[in-house]
């Protein structure tokens, strides 16, 4: 019997590279396959472990789609025998939700839902003869700039119906819905980096207020009470305002009567449409 090796092996051996006999195509795909799954499922576990992924459900890039968990938690803040409030709302990146109906005595709700503890946002209250002042700050996280649009960042706020209150609203990046038709304002300042932002002032029977929006990227709706001017500064987009009247650079609404008390909107928008709807 010879046992003269395969020409093949003898020139892979000359050329100092370790043969594998037999090793067919097939082999070798399986091969790499099995690697590359167990690559992702390492590279998964990593990612989980350091908050680089959001495990909220319905994420698409969430290896915890199904099984996503969020913590809620709420704080009340009570009047204190205020009879006037000044609320400041900062997040960096989520989802923020704003509106009338707190409890009782108390001047504003929060439910936090979010990933962890060390996501909870920092409180601080104060009180200067009548009036109450809370203010509400992220403190900022690593994890939730990678998929801040789908971030599991939410707040739940809930302001005093017959309280006069001052509001200030900064959200860099995220949704934020702003329904204030209960609520009786002396003054709005909204501040969005990118997301859509929607602001209701359906059945609005508050005081005068005046009102500053800042809006970067994203679609701007406002639900406009009677009485009510809105100035625009316009960047990249549309502005749709069926109904209302433009003039001296204004809308109003019909019936607008300047002799009455007016609310002065000032809207400067960057990317992205602007709706105006009267309600």
């Amino acid at each position: 019997m010879s046992t003269e090796q395969p020409k093949d092996e003898k020139r892979c051996k000359a050329a100092g590279f370790l043969c594998v006999p037999d090793t067919r195509p097939t082999r070798i795909i399986l091969w790499l396959v099995a690697i590359a799954i167990v690559s992702l499922a390492i590279g998964f576990g990593i990612l989980a472990a350091s908050g680089a992924f959001s495990p909220v459900t319905g994420h698409a890039n969430s290896p915890f789609s199904k099984t996503a968990w969020i913590l809620s938690n709420t704080t009340e803040f009570l009047l204190d025998g205020a009879t006037a409030g000044n609320i400041s709302v900062n997040m960096g990146a989520g989802e923020i939700t704003l509106n009338g109906g707190a409890a009782g005595s108390n001047l504003m709700e929060v439910t936090i839902f979010s990933k962890a503890p060390e996501w909870q946002p920092e409180y601080s209250s104060s009180l200067a003869g009548s009036v109450k002042t809370v203010r509400i700050t992220d403190k900022g996280h690593t994890g939730k700039a990678l998929f801040a649009v789908d971030s599991p960042n939410r707040w739940e706020v809930r302001l005093a119906d017959r309280v006069p209150v001052a509001a200030e609203v900064r959200i860099g990046a995220g949704d934020c819905r702003l329904v204030l038709g209960t609520l009786n304002l002396t003054s709005l300042d909204v501040h969005a980096g990118a997301g859509d932002t929607t602001i209701d002032f359906s059945g609005y029977h508050g005081g005068r207020f005046d009102a500053s929006i800042m809006h970067g990227i994203g679609d701007l709706t406002l639900r406009i009470p009677a009485n009510t001017r809105v100035t625009v500064i316009q960047g990249v987009g549309d502005i749709a305002g069926a109904g209302f009247i433009l003039g001296n650079g204004a809308y109003t609404p019909p019936g607008f009567n300047p002799v009455l008390p007016v609310n002065e909107i000032f809207v400067k928008q960057g990317v992205g449409d602007v709706r105006l709807e009267m309600v």
